[in-house]
């Protein structure tokens, strides 16, 4: 009886076995066709000669039977802007690929846009040919493309940028030398790598206009990185630059914003007033930096309409020493997708610490007629050596803070008073109807700041509203 299960046994697993075995049928009707996920693929604008993002479709066996795909082709070839990968592998022609049931595979597409001399934007297309059992089917490839001004790990002089159509590329970073002046008109946009930033030895000068800002950003246009900071590095007036100037300017998506007073020589006994950097700001937005948005170490800078918030650290920091004036500025920041917000919006100290040793300079800082509110209990860090001067003085301002703001250094400033902010989602900074900063600031001829963010008229001999916005 056992000999004859034992046998019985053999023959179940030997046609289990066989069944395991056995391929898959093919499917070979003419009607069967594939699934695909879209049916166009498209690519937001990139550069002439620059690569852009990888993106990918799959494609489906939605059958109960493996399918072979005959052929799988890129139409134009050689001569196509697009390069293709099925599965893993690189190709142009892929034949009899096999697809088993309720399965799918991927594909992934990059395209490279040719110059075409021409400042309107191209559009580029394609086509992936699926031919199965006879039956073809084809998915699009869609990219439009832009001619630009490309300038790659440059030293310039004196140079005038204006909008002629065509945006400016930066690739490893531009200096610009001593003695030179870099002057960008209104409307030009500049896009910077990931490894690229704006040395200035000179200086730079963007004078963008309402409606019409001067825009630094990152290369990738997909919108996934719309409003991802870190994409560049940032702009950095170095040691001995002045008169800078960002007028109407919008600087977006780096490492950091505005960063004043490195330079190409490390030690810092050679950091004096003399060869600090200078910069005036008005009516500019930095938003959406990794880092710090405005930073000054051992500088000059004089802000008037400003607009920081969505920055992962400070959105003003100051180190060892210098002048600043802040008017009218509003700095936001909360927890959002783009960044976690810890640190506090305003961080002023007047020494720094290396492998040099302990230096200490005299700062002077003020903060007049601005808003410092975001999502912490204390926006405002304040560090004093006790060795050099230290100047602090936020005159009228609304400040979210747990410290005592009674002394002479708080003169008509109230704190923890929620300003109403339009919307801050929605990135809408002004003022609602009924804010506690409406009507609270000092008299323009004190400031003398006598327009707002959008170059509304602020009042004259009447109290304006603090922060950028004036509202009617």
């Amino acid at each position: 009886m056992l000999i004859r299960l034992l046998h019985v046994f053999s023959i179940v697993i030997l046609i289990a076995f066989s069944q395991s075995c056995k391929k898959d049928a093919i499917l070979k009707d003419v009607s069967a066709q594939l699934a695909f996920s879209t049916d166009t693929l498209t690519f937001d604008t990139v550069f002439t000669t620059l690569g852009s993002a990888t993106r990918l479709f799959k494609f489906y066996n939605p059958h109960d039977q493996t399918l072979i795909i005959s052929s799988i082709v890129l139409e134009q070839g050689t001569s196509s802007n697009f390069r293709m990968n099925v599965d893993g592998v690189s190709g142009l022609t892929f034949k009899d690929v096999e697809i088993l049931p309720k399965d799918s595979l991927y594909v992934f597409v990059e395209v490279t846009v040719d110059p075409n001399n021409e400042n309107k934007p191209i559009v580029i297309r394609d086509n992936v040919r699926f031919t199965t059992n006879g039956n073809e089917q084809r998915v699009v490839l869609e990219a439009y493309g832009r001619d630009a001004h490309f300038y790659r790990d440059s030293v310039i002089c004196t140079q005038t940028w204006i909008d002629d159509g065509k945006p400016y590329v930066i690739i490893n970073s531009i200096l610009v030398d001593s003695g030179c002046r870099l002057s960008i008109g209104p409307g030009v946009e500049i896009y910077c790598d990931a490894n690229s930033g704006i040395f200035v030895e000179g200086s730079i000068e963007a004078n963008g206009l309402k409606g019409d800002s001067v825009v630094f950003q990152g290369i990738r246009l997909e919108p996934f990185y719309q409003d991802l900071p870190g994409q560049w590095l940032g702009i950095f007036p170095l040691r001995g630059s002045t008169t800078n100037l960002l007028e109407h300017t919008v600087v977006k998506n780096s490492v950091f914003g505005v960063s004043l007073g490195s330079n190409t020589n490390p030690d810092l006994t050679t950091f004096t007033n003399q060869n600090a950097p200078d910069i005036l700001l008005k009516n500019t937005v930095i938003k959406n930096i990794q880092g710090t948005g405005i930073f000054g170490f051992l500088s000059f800078i004089r802000a008037e309409n400003c607009l920081v918030y969505n920055c992962g650290e400070h959105n003003v920091q100051i180190a060892f020493g210098g002048l600043y004036a802040f008017i009218h500025c509003t700095f936001a920041n909360f927890t959002n997708s783009v960044v976690t917000h810890r640190d506090p919006i305003i961080q002023v100290g007047n020494f720094v610490e290396s492998t040099q040793g302990f230096f200490s300079a005299n700062v002077d800082a003020s903060f007049i007629n601005c808003i410092v509110w975001g999502g912490e209990d204390e926006e405002i860090s304040l560090d004093d050596d006790g060795l050099s001067a230290f100047d602090i003085f936020f005159n009228n301002s609304l400040l979210k803070t747990e410290r005592d703001i009674t002394g002479s250094d708080f003169t008509g400033s109230f704190k923890n008073q929620d300003p109403l902010f339009i919307d801050v989602n929605e990135e809408n900074f002004s003022l609602q109807s009924g804010s506690p900063a409406i009507d609270k600031g000092v008299d323009v001829g004190t400031s003398g700041v006598t327009e707002d963010f959008n170059d509304e008229a602020r009042p004259k001999g009447a109290r304006p509203d603090l922060g950028a916005y004036e509202i009617e």
